[in-house]
């Protein structure tokens, strides 16, 4: 029976740990190992161990045979050997001679315990610091020994043991003593030398140093001096020292010569000491040196005799240096003035030490030379020729980086230099670079398509596109191949070969994309075969791919062949697909609004609106906010603004759009929130300063808000700039003609371009406007009639019947609103009559058409003009208040021009200082003048005259104006005769009065007056006194109040001083105070106390215009009444009531008017009077008795009615001869029934003159009884 083991296969053995992990588990362990092997403490410990038996000897030299290239074992090692030769001949030496008994007792008894100690610096580790403690005991017995008569090795054993012992001051110091015993010079050097390596044994670096160096010093052997100085310098590089030993080198230049071995270590010596600019000095002077040796060899061999010296540094060999290679095309420009000089000679050693030298210092510019001189000695040296390539690139220089590149890929193959090549080449813009790199890559991968594509456009870039063509025709047979073939083709101008290769293409079904179909159908179109495009278009819109990234181009150019074809149903289609798309653009959208424009407006403001929110590009929203104003959908306009306005990050993301201020401006226009519309322009010329749109935006809000003083200063500050831009001129002369300067408006803006506008309807109405405006009303009138003439030709041309081409005018069949407009004034304003009041009705008529409830503003300044041409002054003031009831819950408001007009043609003064006060400069420039006037502010009046002059120099009305309103306030003098015959006496009074304007707010006046008294009637009165009198008044007036300061002297019966002040406050335009204190003043209560008192007053008054036409005033006054001499003779209050009605309020005036006046008096009985005081009873015929009555009237009631025509032409001046009356019937609660009639003549002489002639009869007045009658006349001369 057969074994059945043997038959059985043979089974794998599980292996638990593989062989590699064994391996390397064997080489981290191997690895672990020898970095804890304590080498270098074994140095150390070696180093600073004063053993000096054969045993550390030995262990010593076995050490080194482990690692022989270790120089400080190898100096260690030197050092034992010294000491143990200097211990034997020390010994030998001392057994020779025999010593004094001291000296010998002394030394044996340092040889004990210097042997003592070793024993036990050899037990240390078990004797627990034995040596420690013994070595102060053993320097002790070494110092006690006498060194004189020690010999040489004696001397040095000491030493040595010395610094065993670690006292280097003392070993250092035998030494020298144990040198200066030596005469001659080498001996004592050796000396130094010796102690220098027994010093070096022990770590002493800069002592062994410093004995070398005195070696060096001492010998007379230059080259033994340089060798020790060599030493010195390597036992201080040993020593961690090697600063110290590059300035010791520094030092000692001169004694270490400039050999290109020395030149060499010291390079070494300064790169260990880390100075780079040391050993960049010293590879320069090496660099220099040969290249010196070269040259002083090139002359000798050239002249047979040896060069003179020259100082040359080299630096010229070290610039760059042509070189012609394989695959390197360079020109020569110009031959050289003189040949260059020699390069270095090529010393790979020297120059790479250079190379190396200058790169550790980040001297790439000298290494880059030593490079390009290596090339230049040894072009075929790749070595150097990579090292160039490098350092070329590190300066930035990759041109050169990239042909050294070049020429290293093309020689040796390597797949590094291509890689290189192929990143510097694109960057460099080096095609050739690149199309060799390619055509190395398309060797390998000829299918490549990418490649290909590369390959294709470095040809390009070349201007070489026909070698690509030749190439893809070789080897292009992929359909990548041959659309790349097409798209080159077409590009380079071979539109046919181009669309060739697309036939091939495209014969494919499977290869007719929407990618391939584009440019193909582009190129068919171009070619002239549209039909064969569109229909690979239509083919290629099943084959659109999920996520297709130029879906929206696909749609765009189906749409736009469409368009070409005329077929825009198909356009709107393709478009209405594209925006359907993630892909869709702002031009798409663009396209998209035109074509609705023409079919669906309202869609297309829509569309506008969904590009706004979709892109926030403002054109859009304009676009919408124009399209949505033609349809009147404010509310649309209104909800998108403050949309925007509520998304802060879109506001500031449109705070830097100009337009988008334009827009924002015009909407706050639109619905009158001028404050807001004002900083939005403002906001945008910030940001578009040169804006045309802004700056008419900005100018027309200004107009329409009659913001006259903000217009100024705006033109002030930029019509400069803004008069350059001839789109601004319209505005501008809009501005002027709001500001009533319509001479700039037509100097400088509308004449210039008449010639160009003769066609244009709106501007020839604006221009004879400016005429009409400018007092040219018989040029505006013959332009009118012309345009009248020219419209009513053109409108029957276009329909045949007259009245219905009339009608059709008003309609909005093919006009805009404002041409409407302008037709609709011109056809009122040339009918008359019934006519004209028809037409009127019917265009307010058809102004109501569509269902609106208000007539347009346009319609309402229409009428409110009619209105005012005819006069109707009372009706144009009740469709005022009719439009403001209807519109009161608005932002709108009359016009202002109608409401001036209208408050000064019926002398409403409260309504025309309303308007002064709130719009003043945007008042049309009569009006403000009259204004100014009518109300009392006579500088105003003045000041606005002398503003329109400068612009207005030809402005008759104006002229007269200003000669009127400087009249009213310039310096005068005047003369005023009266003859008044009352009761008892007759007055004859001369005054006198000089008038000077300080400036337009003070006044001085000085009056001067003579009163002449005769008696009519002796039974009443007698001896009636003459008087005479000077005064000064002073008056200031502002806007708002005005005082007065009067002071005077009278001589009567007595002389006394008078003086008020008084003060008028205007709260506003309707409501004035009046305020009143006086001291000594002229009283006329009494005859008697019309010559002989007077009084002391304080008055406190009030008056308030009601309206237009009525105004009420109130007094209330308490007086104190004395005799001139200064007696008191009783005192009164006062009361005033008095209503003024202005039933005309033009020339001629006239008014209405009631007043009431109570006075009650407190008596003094003037019988009690005495002395002077007494002397005002003169006045009483003989044997006549004061009464009561006699100085002051009964408490009294006084009051009447009163009619005054023109009384105010007796003082204010007037060209023309003005007649002037009035008429009261009063009653006197105590005199009875009375009357006060007045009539006179009021004129000018010689123009700036007054002259006034007056007759005045009374009865029963306030303070006289019985008949008074007065003549006057006043004259007053301006200058």
């Amino acid at each position: 029976m057969s074994n059945s083991k043997r038959n059985a296969g043979g089974s794998e053995r599980p292996i638990t740990v593989p062989f590699w992990l064994i391996a390397l588990l064997a080489v981290l362990i191997g690895g672990a190992l020898w970095m804890l092997f304590p080498k270098q403490d074994l140095e150390r410990r070696l180093s600073v161990t004063g053993d000096d038996s054969e045993l550390s000897y030995n262990y010593l030299s076995n050490l080194l045979k482990s690692d022989p290239g270790n120089e400080n074992l190898r100096a260690l090692l030197k050092a034992k050997e010294e000491r143990l030769q200097a211990i034997k001949l020390a010994r030998e030496e001392a057994a020779k001679q025999a010593l004094p008994s001291a000296a010998v007792q002394a030394w044996d008894h340092w040889q004990a315990a210097y042997q003592g100690y070793l024993e036990a610096q050899k037990q240390d580790h078990r004797a627990g610091g034995q040596a420690e403690a013994l070595a102060p005991q053993v320097m002790q017995a070494l110092k006690d020994v006498p060194l004189q008569g020690l010999t040489q090795e004696q001397a040095l054993y000491l030493a040595s043991s010395a610094l065993v012992l670690k006292d280097a001051p003392l070993a250092l110091g035998i030494y020298d003593d144990v040198a200066e015993r030596q005469a001659d010079p080498a001996r004592k050097a050796q000396v130094y030398e010796s102690a220098a390596r027994q010093a070096l044994g022990m770590s002493l670096y800069e002592e062994s140093a410093r004995l070398l160096r005195q070696a060096s010093a001492t010998t007379e052997d230059v080259q033994q001096s340089r060798a020790y100085l060599w030493q010195a310098l390597q036992v201080l590089q040993s020593g961690n020292r090697a600063n110290e030993a590059l300035a010791l080198a520094r030092q000692q230049e001169e004694l270490l010569g400039s050999d290109p071995e020395t030149l060499r270590k010291l390079i070494g010596l300064a790169r260990a000491a880390g100075n780079r600019a040391e050993a960049e000095r010293y590879a320069k002077r090496l660099l220099q040196l040969s290249l010196l040796q070269q040259w002083q060899t090139q002359v000798a061999g050239a002249s047979g005799v040896g060069p003179d010296p020259v100082a040359d540094d080299g630096a010229w060999a070290l610039q760059p240096v042509a070189w012609t290679a394989p695959g390197w095309r360079m020109l020569r420009t110009a031959d050289p003035v003189r040949k260059p000089p020699p390069g270095l000679p090529f010393d790979d050693k020297t120059y790479l030490l250079g190379y190396e030298v200058f790169l550790e210092n980040r001297n790439l510019e000298d290494a880059w030379r030593v490079a390009t001189a290596a090339v230049r000695q040894a072009p075929q040296d790749m070595a150097w020729r990579e090292r160039l390539a490098q350092v070329s690139e590190w300066m930035g220089q990759q041109q050169q980086a990239l042909d050294n590149w070049l020429v290293i890929a093309q020689n040796t193959g390597s797949e590094d230099a291509w890689r290189t090549v192929m990143r510097l080449a694109p960057g460099l813009f080096d095609d050739r670079a690149l199309i060799a790199g390619l055509r190395h890559q398309l060797s390998r991968r000829p299918q490549d398509a990418a490649l290909q594509q590369a390959l294709v456009q470095a040809y390009e870039r070349q201007a070489e596109p026909g070698e690509a063509i030749d190439y893809l025709q070789k080897h292009g047979s992929t359909p990548q191949s041959q659309i790349l073939l097409a798209q080159l083709a077409e590009r380079a101008g071979r539109s046919q070969l181009a669309l060739q290769a697309w036939k091939r293409v495209l014969a494919d079904p499977e290869q007719r994309t929407p990618a391939h179909a584009m440019p193909a159908a582009v190129l068919a179109l171009l070619q002239g075969e549209p039909a064969l495009g569109l229909r690979w278009l239509e083919d290629a819109q099943t084959r659109i791919p999920a996520g297709m990234q130029d879906e929206g181009e696909y749609w765009r150019l189906l749409g736009d062949l469409a368009q070409d074809q005329r077929q825009e149903a198909l356009t709107l289609k393709a478009y209405r697909r594209l925006l359907q798309t993630p892909h869709a653009g702002i031009s798409d959208y663009d396209e998209v609004i035109r074509l609705l424009q023409r079919a669906d407006r309202r869609e297309a403001a829509r569309m506008s609106l969904h590009a706004w929110e979709q892109f926030h590009d403002v054109r859009h929203l304009t676009q919408a906010f124009y399209l949505l104003e033609d349809l009147e959908d404010w509310t649309q306009i209104g909800s998108q603004v403050e949309r925007i306005l509520a998304d802060p990050a879109l506001v500031k993301r449109l705070q830097g759009q100009p337009t988008f201020f334009q827009i924002l401006g015009a909407y706050y226009q639109r619905t009158a929130q001028s404050k807001k519309a004002m900083e939005a322009f403002e906001k945008g010329l910030a940001l578009d300063p040169g804006s045309t749109p802004l700056r008419q935006g900005l100018m027309w809000l200004l107009i329409d808000t009659q913001n006259a003083a903000a217009l100024k200063l705006l033109l002030a500050a930029a019509e400069p700039v803004w008069a350059r831009d001839a789109d601004m001129h319209g505005a501008l002369a809009a501005a002027y003609m709001t500001l009533s300067r319509p001479a700039v408006a037509l100097e400088r803006y509308l004449k210039p371009h008449r010639a160009e506008h003769a066609d244009d309807f709106l501007w020839m109405m604006q221009y004879a406007d400016a005429l009409e405006q400018n007092q040219q009303a018989d040029r505006a009138w013959s332009l009118r009639q012309q345009l009248w003439t020219r419209e009513k030709v053109r409108a029957r041309a276009q329909d045949g019947a007259a009245a219905l081409a009339a009608r059709k005018w008003l309609t909005a069949e093919g006009l805009d609103e404002v041409q409407r407009q302008a037709r609709s004034r011109l056809m009122l304003f040339h009918t008359q009559g019934d006519a004209e009041f028809a037409l009127m009705r019917e265009l307010l008529r058809m102004d109501l058409e569509g269902g609106r409830r208000e007539h347009s503003a346009a319609a309402a300044e229409l009428a409110i003009a009619w209105l005012q041409e005819r006069g109707e002054y009372q009706a144009e003031r009740g469709y005022l208040w009719q439009q403001y009831a209807r519109s009161r819950s608005k932002s709108t408001s009359s016009p202002l021009w109608a409401e001036i007009t209208v408050a000064l043609a019926e002398k409403d003064v409260a309504q025309a200082g309303q308007l002064l006060q709130r719009h003043d400069e945007a008042l049309p420039r009569y009006d403000r003048i009259n204004a100014a006037a009518m109300v009392g502010d006579v500088r105003l009046a003045q000041t606005a005259a002398f503003e329109n002059m400068a612009d207005q120099p030809d402005d008759d009305p104006l002229h007269l104006a200003l000669t009127e309103q400087l009249l009213a306030f310039s310096d005068y003098g005047g003369l005023q005769l009266r003859n008044r015959r009352m009761d008892a006496i007759d007055e004859q009074v001369s005054r006198l009065r000089w008038h000077v304007g300080l400036n337009p707010r003070w006044a001085l006046d000085l009056d001067a007056e003579d009163v002449r008294r005769t008696v009519n009637k002796n039974t009443l009165v007698r001896g009636p006194s003459q008087e005479r009198g000077i005064g000064l008044r002073l008056t200031r007036k502002t806007q708002s109040a005005s005082s007065e300061f009067m002071l005077g002297r009278r001589e009567s019966l007595e002389g006394y001083t008078p003086m008020q002040f008084t003060q008028t406050y205007n709260v506003d335009s309707r409501w004035s105070l009046q305020a009143s204190l006086g001291r000594h003043l002229a009283t006329q209560e009494t005859l008697a106390m019309r010559m002989g008192g007077m009084k002391d007053r304080v008055s406190l008054g009030s008056s308030y215009q009601l309206s237009r036409l009525d105004q009420i005033t109130l007094e209330l006054a308490s007086e104190r009444y004395r005799v001139q001499s200064g007696a008191r003779v009783g005192s009164g209050n006062h009361a005033t009531l008095q209503y003024l009605h202005t039933y005309r309020s033009e020339a001629p005036t006239l008014q209405f008017g009631a007043f009431t006046s109570w006075h009650r008096y407190s008596r003094n009985d003037p019988a009690l009077l005495q002395g002077r005081d007494a002397a005002i009873l003169g006045y009483l015929p003989p044997f006549n008795d004061p009464t009561i009555d006699y100085l002051l009237p009964r408490s009294f009631r006084f009051s009447g009615l009163q009619m005054m025509f023109n009384t105010g032409y007796e003082q204010q001046y007037t060209r023309a001869l003005r007649p002037y009356a009035s008429l009261a019937l009063t009653h006197h609660s105590v005199n009875g029934a009375g009357y006060e009639l007045g009539m006179g003549l009021a004129t000018s002489l010689f123009g700036a003159d007054h002259l006034a002639l007056g007759l005045n009869l009374s009865k029963s007045g306030i303070n006289t009884v019985g008949n008074t009658r007065e003549l006057l006349l006043t004259y007053r001369l301006h200058y």
